[in-house]
Order: structure tokens, then sequence, then C-alpha cells
């Protein structure tokens, strides 16, 4: 079927008009495209250069600043360095220590005292050599221990009368994996 000869004339007479989308997209996606290529030249010929004189500079500091400072003195800097990084991780070390002490503390009943400690941190094993007044404060203290999740065994080494009428006890206490990685508390 062929079309009317109206609708014939009326196409030939109007005129078609694109969208005018995809020029200003064309126009859009070449101004992005310049832009980022002028910020890709200021960088690398304008803020680079830059950074590559600033570390020059820098390292010329460095070079007259080092001239400054006889041989000697820079090898007794950097071994004062080196004992203080040693200091340091021997410090790290020792909050596992102290957290122990802490942890004594809380769990010491009042009428318990201890002489003598030993700590084994490679078997997490504790030797204490203490004094209590009576048996039965012995007896609550080793019930604190027990029911302590810290604690993995307890084992009483002996047990006997002072002098001085005090029951002196000699134990070790086999402290979990938990214990003795536990993290420091930060102050």
């Amino acid at each position: 079927m062929a079309l009317p000869k109206q609708v014939i004339d009326r196409l030939n007479r109007e005129s078609v008009q694109t969208p005018g989308w995809s020029g200003q997209l064309l126009m859009f996606s070449s101004t992005i495209f310049f832009i980022s290529l002028a910020v890709y030249g200021g960088i690398v010929f304008g803020y680079r250069p830059y950074l590559e004189k600033q570390i020059s500079d820098f390292d010329a500091q460095i070079a007259d600043f080092s001239k400054t400072i006889p041989a000697e003195e820079q090898n007794k800097l950097v071994t004062f360095y080196s004992q203080i990084v040693n200091l340091r991780e021997i410090l790290r070390q020792h909050q596992v220590f102290s957290l122990l002490l802490e942890w004594l503390e809380k769990n010491t009943v009042a009428t318990v005292y201890y002489n003598k400690m030993d700590f084994l941190l490679s078997s997490g094993q504790l030797n204490l050599l203490g004094y209590s007044k009576t048996v039965d404060d012995f007896s609550r203290q080793m019930i604190v221990f027990q029911n302590d999740p810290l604690v993995l065994r307890i084992a009483i080494n002996s047990m006997s009368i002072s002098t001085n009428n005090m029951w002196q006890f000699n134990i070790n206490l086999f402290l979990s994996d938990a214990a003795i990685n536990q993290p420091a508390t930060q102050q």
C-alpha cells in the first residue's frame, strides 16, 4: 500500500532535524578530555619538577647537616637509637609481667601474702612461696585460683607451719596462654 500524496508532500516540505544531544555529548566529552589533558600536563610538567626540586633541596640539606656532625657522633647516635629500640622491646615484654602482677594482686586473699615468686614465661608456670594466717585462708586462696579461668591447674608442693605461727606454702600455678598473651591495657 502506497502512501497518500498529501503525506508525501508534507514529508517533502518539512525539514527533518536531528536531536541536539549527540552534538552536545561530543562537545562535553571533548571538553572533559581537554581538561584531563591539561591537568595531566600540569602535573607532569609543573608539579613533578617542583617536587623533584624539593627532594633535591632536602637531600642537600641532609648532606650539609651530616657534614656538621662528625662521624663518631653519628655512630654514637645510631648506637643510642639501637639501644632505645631494644629497650622499647624489653618494655613490651615487661608488660606481660606487669599484667601478671596486677592479676595476682586482684586474685589474692587479704590474709595471704607472698615473699617469693618465680615465673617461667615459656611454660606459663608461676611458682609462689607465701604465707597465710590460717589453713582456712590458704583454702580460700586456692578456691580463688581454682575459680579463675586463667588458671589451668594448681600444684601444691608444700605446706608447713613457720616459726611465726603462720602457714607457709609453696604452690605452682599453671596459667593458660590467654593469661600470658593478653594485650596490654591502654592508659
